[in-house]
């Protein structure tokens, strides 16, 4: 590939990442394929299943929402099973929010079809060129955790 300039470059990455995207979810058949839940929903599936029983305020600052933003997502997977709330009786306005039973096991399905998905997709290149695009995802990952504007 020839050299291409930033502009190029980025306009070309944009065009690839959402057919990647596309290009994976065709070889799921989950509720996240499915439109059962959305993006969203899952990365609160996999914090809640990460964090145990976690303050709805903790939840919202995860997802850089508003509380009544990530009430009304949890309100969706809460009324699908996926979910559950409960109250103290310390403090009847702290609500807690956790995983169910029935959330585990379709975030397993989804993570192990993604798993599946991946092994194939990059079973074509080799260990190098695996182990740069790791490179290359880790240091993109960094980057997006620092405050950079």
């Amino acid at each position: 590939m020839s050299r291409l300039s930033m502009e190029a470059f980025a306009d070309r990455v944009t065009e690839l990442f959402p057919q990647l995207a596309r290009g994976m979810a065709r070889h799921g058949n989950n509720y996240l394929t499915k439109g059962a839940i959305t993006l969203p929903q899952l990365w609160v599936l996999g914090y809640l299943s990460r964090n145990r029983e976690c303050p709805m305020r903790e939840l919202a600052n995860f997802m850089k929402m508003g509380l009544s933003s990530v009430t009304g997502m949890v309100d969706r997977l809460v009324k699908q099973g996926l979910a559950q709330r409960r109250r103290t009786d310390e403090d009847r306005r702290v609500v807690f929010v956790d995983v169910s039973t029935k959330g585990r096991k379709v975030l397993r399905e989804i993570m192990d079809q993604r798993r599946e998905t991946t092994l194939n997709l990059f079973e074509t290149l080799t260990a190098e060129e695996r182990s740069t695009y790791l490179s290359i995802l880790e240091k993109l990952v960094e980057k997006l955790s620092q405050n950079w504007k």
